[in-house]
């Protein structure tokens, strides 16, 4: 295969990997911007007191999006083990 070809097919698998990729993306811009609100967003300016309340306000009544949770198949396979043993 030529180096033309070679760029075609790299950016053709570029292309259909953007489906999966791009939703990525902005849920991890997404978490970068509300990261950095507190201190004036990516590129902004600190907010007012006013409003560093209210962004505040705002995150506590969000969920926290870090949640630890036991995996529920290793839950039943411990369970089935001790009561198998019985």
């Amino acid at each position: 295969m030529d180096e033309t070809t070679k760029a075609i097919i790299k950016y053709l698998a570029v292309l259909m990997m953007l489906p999966w990729v791009i939703p990525f993306i902005k849920a991890l811009f997404k978490d970068l911007v509300s990261a950095f609100e507190e201190d004036g967003g990516l590129l902004g300016e600190p907010p007012s007191p006013e409003e560093l309340q209210q962004i505040k306000d705002r995150k506590a009544r969000e969920p926290d999006p870090l949640v630890h949770e036991v995996l529920a198949h290793l839950k039943e396979s411990r369970g089935r083990s001790g009561q198998d043993r019985q």
